[in-house]
């Protein structure tokens, strides 16, 4: 059972919160931890003044009961306690080990806020588990009695789903660091990457999620400029400088030594912008059968990786996870015998057996530049990050020609139209014909939820789907729900979809001879290589993924609705700072 805390202190915020935790407890079927946080008398500095009745107190009282009245009637605990209020409540939340921490935030400002904190921001800082933190309404109450606003957020439509019980990394230097604390959420998300973006008075933070970009929380002026600059800092970028766009890698402690984080700032209408890329080497140098490459597509890689010579390339949009594939590849190949190089823009990330350079424009090392010292340097294997313009194109052409083994990366939609994309770089087809091993074209889709995907029979639009596709439908295929697990979308991760060729005596004919896209594509279907569409849609019928997540890759339009759209709209509708919660 999901336990919630909250504690209040008889104020319009702490009962917004209140309302709230109750309303994510009602529809997670778990249980309040209600805390009341008195100050110690003795720490006063002054003799406390006698306080006048709170009529909140009332309130809180007709809402508790309100909550035993309920059908079922919501499960819920108080207590009372002493002590200092953002200790007392970390201590608690320790003890009783809560999913989560719903409290509400008065938002100190000014001398206040630089003598006493906040109580909020500190909790933010150092709790080992996800916090809520809201305000009440600048209108108050307006003379709403507690059990009508009770009413109001018990029949939402849709309930804020409640987050994932995944708690930050637990560093030391985490908890009074909020640069720390921000990427140590982060990755507990399983975030590929953060953006901070100003929105007026305000900054937007979002986490990108499974390829998704979801809303994290809102940050004041004041809180989100400190961010930033320490996150600057971090990197050791210039900060007197917000008017030109700077890169860099943030230094990052031991605890966090398996990852690497990459900063860009950008001038934007409103302000600064920042963009995190957060790198895990777990996920970056994965082994080969882990990326989701079906039998006969890991065969064909296997056959390429025996070559030792020639160029390999794996082309994709941005986002497809090409560079992960690459670096797999690699990892395969370093056994300790062959002298690996690379040329990358930027290094993706920190391999101590490659000989890595980056590209330096501002030093005149360009990626064609570069990779003609690389080739003094007496490589087996080289790795062009990425293949951009016919200079670079026409290095790596005469690399692979030379009996080296070239690797590089290309934006292509597949493995006909690389060939296309090459020969508009001014590369002949003869060069392409004798140097061109391997091609891999790849996507992600996202896996769905292994705790909340419901199975279904196919529909008679959904056997059409495969039908289409030249595949026999299966009975069944499963479809997105929304969980706690999976913060309400209805996927977790994302696996690899391939099409592999490794250019046989047909295909290295036809591009000799010229063929163009549409003729290749024929000639390598003629060698039973799928397409991606297919292999995406092997997937949904293994139960894998869903069929709309194979929509954007087949030329059929989703059979219906995405099912988790509700909690799509709903996720991360929440704020973990000191400013009104996300609306949901």
């Amino acid at each position: 059972m999901i336990k919630i805390l909250v504690p209040t202190d008889y104020s319009e915020c702490s009962i917004a919160a209140l309302k709230h935790a109750a309303a994510l407890a009602r529809q997670a079927e778990g249980a309040l931890l209600i805390v009341h946080v008195d100050f110690p008398q003795s720490l006063y500095i002054e003799p406390p003044v006698i306080k006048e009745p709170n009529p909140l107190e009332h309130d809180v009282a007709v809402l508790l009961e309100t909550m035993k009245r309920s059908q079922p009637p919501l499960s819920y605990e108080e207590r009372r306690v002493e002590g200092a209020p953002a200790p007392t409540i970390l201590s608690l939340a320790e003890e009783e080990h809560v999913d989560l921490i719903v409290m509400g935030t008065t938002g100190r400002t000014g001398l206040k806020r630089l003598l006493m904190g906040s109580v909020a921001e500190e909790v933010v800082r150092r709790a080992s588990c996800p916090v809520l933190t809201l305000r009440a309404s600048s209108n108050g109450r307006n003379g709403h009695s507690a059990d009508v606003e009770w009413e109001r957020w018990t029949t939402l439509e849709q309930p804020p789903v409640i987050p994932a019980s995944a708690t930050a990394v637990t560093a030391p230097e985490s908890s009074s660091n909020p640069t720390l604390a921000l990427i140590s959420r982060a990755i507990a998300a399983r975030a590929s990457d953060v953006h901070i973006d100003p929105m007026g008075q305000d900054f937007s933070v979002r986490f990108r999620i499974d390829g998704q970009l979801s809303n994290y929380c809102r940050l004041s002026h004041e809180v989100g400029h400190v961010l930033m600059t320490q996150l600057k800092v971090t990197a050791n970028l210039n900060i007197a400088d917000p008017f030109h766009s700077q890169e860099g890698r943030l230094q990052l402690p031991e605890s966090l030594s398996g990852f690497e984080v990459r900063i860009t700032t950008a001038r934007v209408l409103d302000g600064e912008a920042i963009s995190l890329r957060v790198l895990s080497r777990h996920r970056l140098m994965r082994p080969m059968e882990e990326l989701g490459l079906s039998p006969e597509s890991q065969s064909k890689i296997g056959q390429i990786l025996k070559r030792g010579e020639g160029l390999v390339l794996v082309t994709g949009p941005t986002g497809s996870g090409k560079t992960t594939t690459l670096y797999s590849m690699l990892h395969s190949l370093d056994d300790g015998s062959r002298n690996i190089v690379s040329i990358e823009d930027p290094v993706e990330y920190n391999i101590p057996t490659f000989r890595q350079m980056p590209v330096d424009a501002r030093h005149g090392t360009t990626m064609a530049s570069g990779l003609r010292t690389l080739l003094r340097l007496d490589p087996d294997v080289v790795l062009v990050g990425e293949i951009r313009d016919a200079e670079a194109a026409e290095t790596a052409m005469r690399a692979a020609s030379s009996g080296k083994y070239v690797f590089s990366s290309l934006h292509t939609r597949d493995v006909a139209s690389t060939v296309t994309a090459l020969r508009d770089l001014h590369i002949d087809n003869r060069s392409l014909a004798g140097n061109l091993v391997g091609i891999v074209s790849q996507r992600l889709v996202r896996r769905l939820c292994p705790e909340c995907s419901r199975s279904a029979a196919t529909t008679e639009y959904e056997q059409a789907t495969f039908r289409a596709c030249g595949l026999e439908p299966p009975t069944e295929v499963r479809h997105p729900v929304g969980c706690p697990h999976c913060r309400g979308n209805g996927y977790y991760d994302r696996i690899g979809v391939f099409e592999v060729v490794a250019p046989e005596h047909e295909i290295v004919q036809a591009i000799e001879r010229g063929e163009p896209e549409d003729e290749l594509r024929v000639a390598i279907r003629s060698h039973g290589v799928s397409t991606l569409e297919i292999e995406a849609l092997k997937l949904a019928a293994l139960g894998i993924t869903s069929l709309e997540e194979c929509a954007g890759m087949t030329s059929i339009s989703p059979p219906h609705p995405v099912a988790c759209e509700s909690c799509a709209k709903a996720q991360d509708g929440y704020s973990r700072t000191n400013l009104t919660p996300i609306p949901v």
